[in-house]
């Protein structure tokens, strides 16, 4: 096999750092090439072309978009902002239906709150779990067109593609997951593949 053809991926850029380790230290009789050896979120974002921006500058991208709603949602919006990418991370991850998931978490609240004799309090949690879709999208949309995104989005992206885009993408490469326990279901349905 040729250095290009073998790619091995770890849950984490740790395991994959210990491998590359152990196979530069060791003792073999010739020279050999050294497999591409990858984290499984440096995976992801080689196959999309889609740069993993840190969670700071997401949280702003996302007070941006909340601003500009003119809305006084919290006091405390970067805790706000914060709370709402992991959630939105995990919705991507596990390939969730947003839309529904957010009408389901607003149906639910209102049966909630309907019992609360405070309408004012009631009717701004009614308006801020109506909006977490467009909240979600509008953050996805500045996201993807910059051509940055979370891990989450990242993820979605590659699992969305279909098999004959996702092997264009891949090529030849003979590619190995290894020490995965634990998968998210974007993750799991990529492997599979």
């Amino acid at each position: 096999l040729s250095k290009e053809s073998l790619t091995i991926i770890f849950p984490n850029k740790r395991a994959a750092l210990k491998l590359r380790t152990e196979l530069i230290n060791s003792k073999f009789e010739t020279n050999i090439w050294l497999p591409q050896i990858l984290s499984i979120q440096e995976a992801m974002c080689s196959w999309s072309g889609i740069q993993l921006l840190d969670n700071i500058d997401i949280i702003f991208e996302l007070i941006k978009i909340l601003n500009n709603t003119r809305k006084n949602i919290s006091n405390d919006i970067y805790g706000l902002a914060s709370q709402m990418l992991k959630d939105f991370d995990e919705i991507d991850q596990y390939a969730v239906n947003a839309k529904n998931l957010f009408q389901n978490t607003k149906d639910a609240k209102e049966i909630e709150l309907n019992f609360n004799e405070n309408y004012e309090i009631d009717k701004k949690y009614i308006e801020f779990f109506s909006s977490l879709n467009d909240y979600y999208e509008s953050l996805r949309k500045v996201l993807l067109e910059n051509n940055t995104g979370y891990y989450g989005l990242i993820s979605r992206y590659i699992y969305e593609l279909g098999q004959d885009k996702l092997n264009d993408i891949i090529g030849n490469k003979k590619i190995i997951f290894a020490g995965f326990k634990k998968k998210k279901k974007t993750e799991e349905g990529i492997i599979v593949r």
